[in-house]
């Protein structure tokens, strides 16, 4: 009788949203010693990308020191026109953090802890997500962590590029997406596009969330019944326009960063795509091959993987059960993957980075199958035990991750053996 009594007031205390929070910001701080983030944020560059990541420290430096007009961003690799102007992401981040070097000192931890707020920031948007959605603390928790145990994200959530800004802002982005889903206020339509905008900015492959919004705005202009009773956008005409404001910018911009780099030193950052399509059947095997090792060790636990693609093949099978918004969000998402893959296959064999962006569907499928769960199974899912479950094999996860970031920076593992202090 205790026991069952014990059962049953956690049953009745699953959701606290005034101090859920605490105790998510808590658990991040934990995380982030686990994974040794009170060493790794004072290190130099190392490790994986350590070009990659010294581009970025580069231009940043060359804000800081030469004062660059702010769109005129340059690097120590001078090239042809021994200047080193060059330019891939928008600098906003790179020319701030020289803006607080020049109150602070140069020290790179502080463009270490910028990146790293901005992906608590993203994470902390998750969780609300999920809270606001399920109307339950320790799920929401639960289920935002899980994006803080995947190894490339904790490598390059403290790290040097801009591709976990950007899918911070995206994260955050979609938060506001779904609080303007439920309120239809303007402040919130106005949060989540200006958000978006500057994800693309920062790298566009972080909208793929955003077109995936834009799908659901079509299919609403289309007459189709997502939300019976309600649609989402009310305004098509003037927020279709401020939709589309967010594909002009990123147009401009990168129309701009490819004319910058054509008059001084292209051929430095990628602007464009690396197709499958222009691959041999040999090379196309080695990305392949190479693809399956990420799969193992770099992306999630191989184990954890299969659960996210079992949750997807329910969601698939249960689709009437399903809300219609965030089915057709998840469906429009895994083919804006498909498509992403196909278009920058060949940098996906070495550079485990331009995946960064692709782990937004994690959440949204993650979501989607909680909403299913609660509504079709909901013994189970007001079970003590699914929560349990859910919590150990979260810990699992963040051991795994925990060994494999440690190897990164081990000085006698192959990513980091060259280099020296």
């Amino acid at each position: 009788m205790k026991i069952n009594g014990f059962i049953q007031k956690i049953q009745q205390h699953h959701y606290f949203p005034r101090y859920s929070c605490w105790i998510f910001t808590l658990l991040f701080l934990l995380f982030s010693l686990v994974y040794n983030y009170q060493e790794i944020l004072f290190k130099p560059p190392q490790s994986l990308h350590l070009w990659r990541q010294c581009d970025c420290l580069s231009m940043t430096l060359n804000y800081y020191q030469d004062h660059n007009p702010f769109f005129e961003p340059s690097i120590h690799n001078l090239g042809k026109d021994d200047k080193g102007k060059t330019v891939s992401d928008f600098p906003v981040l790179y020319f701030s953090i020289a803006q607080l070097w020049n109150v602070f000192g140069y020290h790179e931890f502080i463009y270490r802890l910028v990146v790293l707020l901005f992906f608590f920031s993203g994470l902390f948007a998750v969780f609300k997500i999920f809270e606001e959605v399920l109307k339950d603390s320790v799920l929401a928790i639960t289920g935002a962590l899980y994006l803080f145990t995947s190894p490339t994200l904790v490598y390059y959530a403290n790290n040097f590029l801009m591709d976990i800004p950007a899918f911070s802002l995206a994260m955050t982005g979609l938060y506001f997406f779904f609080k303007f889903s439920r309120s239809s206020a303007n402040r919130h339509f106005y949060l989540f596009v200006s958000l978006y905008a500057l994800a693309g900015l920062l790298k566009v492959s972080s909208l793929l969330s955003f077109i995936a919004i834009g799908g659901i705005f079509l299919a609403e202009v289309l007459n189709m019944q997502l939300d019976p009773g309600k649609k989402i956008f009310q305004h098509p005409l003037k927020q279709g326009l401020m939709l589309i404001s967010v594909v002009i910018i990123q147009v401009i911009w990168y129309t701009y960063a490819t004319f910058y780099n054509t008059q001084n030193n292209g051929g430095i950052f990628l602007i464009g795509t690396l197709p499958i399509w222009d691959m041999s059947l040999v090379q196309i095997k080695e990305t392949l091959d190479a693809i399956y090792e990420h799969i193992r060790w770099d992306y999630f636990r191989d184990q954890t993987q299969f659960v996210f693609v079992f949750m997807f093949i329910s969601l698939l099978l249960f689709y009437k059960r399903i809300n219609k918004t965030i089915l057709l969000l998840t469906i429009l998402l895994s083919l804006g993957m498909l498509f992403y893959i196909l278009l920058f296959f060949q940098a996906l064999k070495d550079h485990d980075y331009y995946t960064i962006n692709l782990f937004i569907l994690v959440p949204v499928i993650l979501l989607a199958f909680l909403m299913l769960v609660k509504d079709k199974f909901n013994t189970i899912y007001t079970s003590v035990i699914f929560r349990l479950v859910f919590i150990v094999f979260l810990i699992h996860n963040v051991d795994f991750a925990r060994r494999r970031i440690e190897g990164r920076y081990r000085h006698d593992s192959w990513p980091n053996e060259n280099y020296i202090e």
